[in-house]
């Protein structure tokens, strides 16, 4: 054949092969589909453990994308893929004993680490603003977008400063850090080891961890408060802590006096005075505690606060308000207050009082602002309407290198107020101030103006309940009070005392948010008809005190430390 025809065939073919390859020339032979790429996928691992390991625990992982679950080994370590998952994620682990969470912040990683302990259980209701087990649950796309690497890391800071004293997490990372749980004769590493100092703290000091995470999250700025909540408890009172306070005694001869560092060693079960001597205290139930071979008595409320009666040289029973020492930024000042005092003074107390005086009761209402300065105040009396004042330079907190803040008046530059900030593991803030000496002597006792909510109907309320006249009081009275009707629409309740069946009414955020004034009236009991004056109650937010003073701010001073 000759070679031109030769050559003719052969590219004809290439044609068509080339058609063929593209489909083209109408060729019914379908296309080669490309193999798709196998779907991704998360491993996601770790250890759960308490100090000891977790061992077979349910371990549930939810990530965008996916879920997966294990069991965890003897050692508390466990491994998940998950197919078609991304981050971020979030952890449960449980055994029949305890429910734990962690998280993994959003990110493009495809393998990672999320131990499961304590510690990240507080981490993870940081970022979730309070509820670890509601984020774990509604894990949506609002959950997910709360996990940011910035959100994580803000949170693990406010839990090394919060545990700052108690455990050292400085450049640990609980999330993501190497977890050795002990196990068997393995002992545990340096962060296993933290999570056993955790442990024994719990147990110390009685706190729960859902308290203990819960003051965290509500306390993000200031550590104090956790520190306090840390503190060994006294084995049959959990508000009687380990540590030092200010004892407030409005009848020492100065400020310094009044406003003394006393302890309490809760393992000896001993208080040592500003005197320095330690005597025992003796558990009399129901955070009721005596010394002095029972003339001087103690009654703790659960935040810490306390009230102490004690006797003077004269045999005379004494009021102390017992106050844990914290150390607490000046910002938290910033609101709002109802201020109650008792005392002689004729400037700052709207009775009248001059220093010649009998002690007697006033109110103010105060504004200040995050540098502790004044910006508003007025004095008060019953449900008249108050007399504003001009605040002063003067009027601004200042830090005291003793501790706490003080104020000098111009007129006396060589008295001080002194001032000590208290913040329960609430999140609720109050401050004392102390005074003795210038316009005459001053215990005062603040909470911030926020609304009072209605009790329940038959809800029963127990509290040692002190009366303080011309600065002296008997010993309390173990009150039990029982809820007998609520007003939803006057905001109003009455209530019924056990011990003589006398009734008593409240009004509450009257005159002013926060506060409850009872009117005066009658009320028939056991032991016949018996009248009262009208009060005015200023209850300290859920931290245990109430202090109450007449309307008239005539000498009727009373605190109330609510029982366990």
């Amino acid at each position: 054949m000759p070679l031109k025809t030769l050559l003719k065939r052969a590219l004809i073919a290439q044609v068509a092969a080339a058609l063929a390859a593209c489909g083209g020339g109408g060729d019914d032979t379908p296309a080669t589909t490309p193999t798709p790429p196998a779907p991704a996928s998360l491993t996601v691992g770790g250890t759960a453990a308490t100090g000891a390991a977790l061992a077979a625990a349910s371990v549930q992982i939810k990530c965008a994308g996916g879920n997966g679950s294990a069991t965890s080994a003897a050692d508390g370590t466990f491994k998940v893929s998950i197919t078609g998952a991304s981050l971020p994620c979030v952890l449960s682990a449980s055994n029949s004993t305890v429910t734990l969470h962690s998280l993994v912040e959003s990110g493009s990683a495809t393998t990672v680490t999320a131990n499961v302990t304590p510690l990240t259980e507080i981490v993870t209701a940081s970022v979730a603003g309070g509820d670890a087990t509601a984020l774990f649950n509604t894990f949506d796309t609002a959950a997910q977008a709360k996990l940011t690497s910035n959100a994580v890391t803000a949170a693990r800071a406010q839990l090394t400063a919060a545990l700052q004293g108690v455990i050292d997490l400085s450049g640990v990372d609980p999330l993501k850090d190497a977890l050795v749980a002990a196990n068997g004769g393995t002992a545990g590493n340096k962060l296993d080891q933290a999570l056993d100092t955790l442990a024994l703290a719990l147990t110390a000091s009685g706190t729960p961890l859902a308290d203990l995470t819960a003051a965290v999250v509500s306390n993000d700025k200031t550590p104090a408060v956790v520190q306090t909540l840390l503190k060994p408890a006294a084995s049959a009172c959990a508000g009687l802590r380990g540590g030092s306070y200010r004892a407030l005694d409005l009848n020492a001869s100065s400020t310094a006096l009044a406003s003394a560092r006393v302890t309490v060693d809760v393992s000896a079960l001993s208080f040592t005075g500003a005197d320095g001597q330690a005597k025992t205290l003796k558990d009399e139930g129901g955070c009721h505690f005596s010394t002095d071979s029972g003339a001087t008595h103690l009654y703790v409320a659960k935040s810490g606060l306390a009230l102490m009666a004690k006797p003077d040289a004269q045999a005379v029973l004494r009021p102390i308000v017992l106050v844990p020492e914290q150390t607490l930024p000046v910002s938290e000042v910033a609101g709002r207050w109802n201020i109650i005092g008792y005392g002689i003074d004729d400037e700052d107390i709207a009775t009248g009082a001059s220093a010649s005086s009998t002690p007697g009761v006033g109110y103010s209402d105060e504004a200040m602002n995050d540098k502790g300065e004044v910006t508003s105040g007025a004095d008060c009396l019953g449900l008249a309407a108050c007399e504003s004042w001009t605040p002063r330079a003067s009027d601004t907190w200042t830090v005291d290198p003793d501790g706490g803040f003080y104020t000098i008046d111009p007129e006396y530059p060589t008295v001080k107020t002194r001032y000590f900030l208290f913040k329960g593991s609430n999140g609720q803030t109050v401050f004392f101030a102390v005074r003795v000496g210038g316009h005459g002597t001053l215990l005062a006792v603040a909470a911030k103006q926020q609304a009072l909510s209605l009790p329940s109907v038959g809800q029963i309320d127990k509290f040692w309940d002190a009366t303080i006249t011309g600065s002296s009081l008997a010993l309390p009275d173990d009150v039990q009070m029982t809820v007998q009707s609520v007003d939803t629409v006057a905001q109003a309740y009455t209530r019924q005392r056990s011990s003589d069946g006398r009734v008593d009414g409240f009004s509450l955020n009257q005159p002013r948010p926060g506060m409850r004034d009872r009117p005066a009236g009658s009320s028939q009991t056991t032991g016949g008809v018996k009248k009262f004056k009208e009060n005015l109650v200023v209850p300290l937010n859920g931290l245990g005190l109430t202090f109450s003073g007449s309307a008239d701010g005539t000498d009727s001073f009373g605190v109330s430390v609510g029982k366990p």
